[in-house]
């Protein structure tokens, strides 16, 4: 408890953050830049153009691409939608508030059924119903939903050059984020392997490196949904999804190690081989660390050779394989397993075959990693 207490960050060091100031940053640079060029151009309610700049900034390029396209989307259908509903009520009841609230209505109605079908245009109701109110107060419909979408598509094409001319990438972003999977998985890995081989299961701990995974992987396919909307080469996206199917099938060998060892007997089958098995488990965490530092390294994906540490490392893994399962064979040679009842023996096959897989996934993974594939 005391490591993860000193593991954690403080709100100070949070805001202090490089990426969090830098996205800070980012956002003050792009309204003030906005609300001059309101100034410079005399738009009377120029405050949308800077409410614009600031929802559309986001984290990283990718998803600030996407948001803008939501906003714009949205702006666009509602100042068309609420024009249309104000100018058509007015038509058929004449100025006041009977023409007021039909167009609300209809407006707002037709908006939400839009947001319905496509979230794109959640914003779309907030836009009709401005044109709607600004329209009550005097001034052509049709004027105003085009004045509200020009402010805000001002304001949309400040924040994305910001975003270019100072870019956070989703990709760069996606690389750390699997780099802390990584690292998170072999901490799993070690939980699981402690529980087992101890005989006492950690539940706290093991709970706790699984949410950790758990957070790491939603977020991760969130960025990886940011980092295709990006500019660049397809082939370094496809690399990253495929990074990330390798980490989900980790994840599920380590779910079936935990099935495995979370009711099983503390002594079983598994006491006959523990030399083998925890440097099976030892070498396989090592390895994932390895590939963690790898991964975060902007450079080492495109790198064509291994870095000396993970061909070590790979080697170590492959020995230990080998080794745990000529141990097995071995084993059941002289008929040791015969003195185990049925559901003692599934125990510890189903919790040997998620650590074989786990091993032989990392393997995997760091033959393409090392090879810049």
């Amino acid at each position: 408890m005391a490591e993860s207490g000193k593991g954690r960050l403080t709100p100070a060091a949070m805001l202090l953050a490089p990426s969090i100031l830098r996205h800070a940053l980012r956002t003050a640079l792009a309204a003030t830049l906005t609300a001059a060029l309101t100034l410079l151009l005399s738009l009377d309610q120029g405050y949308w153009a800077v409410f614009s700049s600031i929802l559309v900034m986001q984290a990283d390029f990718g998803s600030s691409i996407q948001a803008s396209w939501s906003r714009l989307l949205g702006t666009a259908a509602g100042a068309a939608l609420g024009a249309l509903a104000a100018t058509l009520a007015e038509a058929l009841l004449g100025p006041g508030a009977s023409a007021f609230t039909l167009a609300m209505f209809t407006g707002i109605l037709m908006c939400a059924a839009l947001a319905g079908i496509n979230e794109n245009f959640r914003l779309a109701g907030v836009t009709a119903a401005i044109v709607i109110c600004l329209h009550k107060a005097g001034g052509n419909a049709f004027t105003l939903g085009a004045s509200r979408f020009l402010e805000v598509g001002l304001g949309i094409v400040v924040a994305l050059c910001v975003s270019l001319a100072w870019p956070s990438r989703a990709r760069v972003l996606l690389r750390f984020g699997a780099a802390k999977a990584l690292a998170g998985l072999a901490g799993l890995l070690s939980a699981l392997m402690d529980s087992r081989m101890s005989g006492q299961y950690d539940q706290q701990r093991i709970f706790h490196q699984k949410d950790t995974a758990l957070r790491l992987s939603l977020k991760n396919r969130q960025l990886l949904a940011s980092a295709r909307r990006e500019p660049g080469p397809s082939r370094e996206g496809e690399r990253l999804a495929d990074l990330l199917q390798a980490l989900d099938r980790l994840a599920e060998h380590m779910r079936s190690m935990d099935h495995a060892i979370v009711n099983a007997p503390p002594e079983g089958f598994h006491r006959h081989l523990p030399s083998e098995l925890t440097e099976l488990g030892a070498s396989a965490q090592a390895l994932l660390l390895a590939l963690s530092q790898l991964v975060s390294n902007a450079q080492g994906e495109t790198q064509g050779t291994e870095a000396p540490s993970l061909a070590d490392t790979r080697s170590r893994l492959e020995r230990a394989l080998n080794a745990t399962g000529d141990k097995l064979l071995e084993l059941r040679g002289e008929r040791v397993i015969a003195g185990y009842d049925l559901d003692e023996v599934m125990h510890f096959y189903a919790f040997y075959h998620g650590l074989r897989e786990t091993a032989r996934e990392t393997l995997a993974l760091a033959a393409r990693l090392g090879m810049g594939s």
